[in-house]
């Protein structure tokens, strides 16, 4: 009866050790991607701020194309406004420097704004740029750590994924059978010890007559509470007793 049991605990720890590294496997990839959607949700950011300031920088080609036309109509009303003959003409003139000055003032005002605020663009872009740095080095050493588990894990089930078939030809049918049942609805631990009358799978105490036939091993005992198959690691000297 030991061998039969060795043999399924042999068979139940490669089993929880490929269930372990498959559940890692899954959980895992979830990690990396919060990680990747982090990062590019700073990048995102960046790019935004990179399209605003753009979008201003835009803006200042045709108000500074304007100014530079209108600085040439300032230009040239000063040198006509020394040829003018008559009262008429010159607060004709004058009202079209005064317009032109006006456009002017306004047009830089337009321009002292957007310099402005792509200045305080390029700050918010330098603060982000500055944590994003900060933040990607403890994400990249974060996600190479979890790459280098996958690959631990990969490493695992493979290892141990021809282990359980050949485990599986040893176990007896019938004893094969019942294990899968309880192992399906008990998490994957159909066998577990029974130290000085307590089941470790659901903590609960045998009664006495039933651990002595446990410990003198001559049939396969379950578990009363939890119905999982029970052994023990040494036997005890007073188990009859």
């Amino acid at each position: 009866m030991k061998e039969r049991l060795d043999d399924l605990i042999a068979l139940q720890n490669v089993e929880i050790e490929i269930f372990k590294a498959e559940e890692g496997l899954r959980e895992l990839p979830k990690e990396i991607e919060e990680i990747d959607s982090i990062i590019q949700a700073r990048k995102t950011s960046l790019n935004a701020v990179d399209e605003e300031i753009a979008a201003l920088e835009e803006k200042k080609t045709p108000l500074e194309s304007e100014l530079k036309e209108n600085q040439t109509i300032l230009d040239a009303a000063d040198a006509r406004i020394k040829k003018i003959k008559t009262n008429k003409e010159y607060l004709a003139l004058q009202r079209e420097i005064d317009l032109a000055k006006k456009r002017k003032a306004d047009i830089e005002e337009q321009l002292l704004t957007i310099m402005d605020r792509v200045e305080k663009k390029g700050t918010e872009k330098e603060r982000i740029q500055k944590s994003f740095d900060a933040d990607r080095v403890i994400l990249d050493e974060k996600k190479e750590g979890l790459l280098a588990q996958i690959r631990e894990l990969e490493s695992v089930v493979a290892e141990y994924k021809g282990k359980d078939q050949k485990l599986r030809k040893s176990v007896d049918p019938s004893l094969l059978s019942k294990y899968d049942r309880i192992r399906q609805s008990k998490k994957g631990i159909a066998v577990v010890e029974c130290a000085d009358g307590v089941c470790k799978g659901c903590h609960m105490h045998i009664p006495p007559q039933l651990y002595n036939e446990l410990v003198r091993g001559d049939k396969m005992i379950n578990c009363p509470a939890c119905q999982r198959i029970l052994y023990i690691s040494a036997k005890p000297e007073n188990a009859e007793e």
